[in-house]
């Protein structure tokens, strides 16, 4: 899984150096995205450690802005009970990733891939984000885009006022 996701990572860097002028969102020209967060129940946790990350569950909690596979900027947002389903011992499990997000656009509600770049309608962007200007959520389509490196597990206590 490590190869597939270092081959991919390393094809979109290359695509990046031959032709930064098409890079429209992305202006720290970094292909690479680490740590994003994934919340995920306890019974993906060894398909994910043992296949990576599965587009074809895209749907299952989210498709705001597209169907692929979803990561957060802030642990906060993946750490929500929605994403991360507390198992029957009350752990959560986030992981913690590596992604290739490369040049992205704006998503929108259940779009299939990445919208096509302007100065080329055959070339998509690499994934889709909440705000292309300030991205907190990433959206990849192709699986090998991500690697899932760390799984944090927790449980979160009630707050007491």
């Amino acid at each position: 899984m490590w190869q597939t996701y270092a081959v991919k990572r390393q094809t979109m860097k290359l695509a990046f150096e031959e032709n930064p002028q098409t890079i429209i969102h992305n202006k720290s020209y970094e292909v690479e995205r680490k740590w994003l967060f994934h919340g995920t129940v306890e019974h993906n946790i060894r398909k994910i450690q043992r296949q990576g990350f599965n587009r074809s569950f895209a749907g299952r909690n989210a498709v705001a802005y597209g169907k692929g596979v979803y990561f957060a900027r802030d642990s906060s947002y993946s750490v929500d009970s929605t994403y991360s389903v507390p198992d029957a011992n009350g752990l959560q499990h986030v992981f913690m990733c590596r992604v290739a997000v490369g040049d992205w656009c704006g998503g929108t509600y259940g779009q299939l891939t990445p919208n096509s770049k302007p100065h080329n309608r055959l070339e998509l962007f690499d994934s889709t984000v909440d705000n292309a200007d300030n991205p907190s959520v990433f959206v990849v389509y192709h699986d090998a885009q991500a690697y899932p490196e760390y799984l944090v597990k927790f449980r979160c206590h009630p707050q007491t006022d």
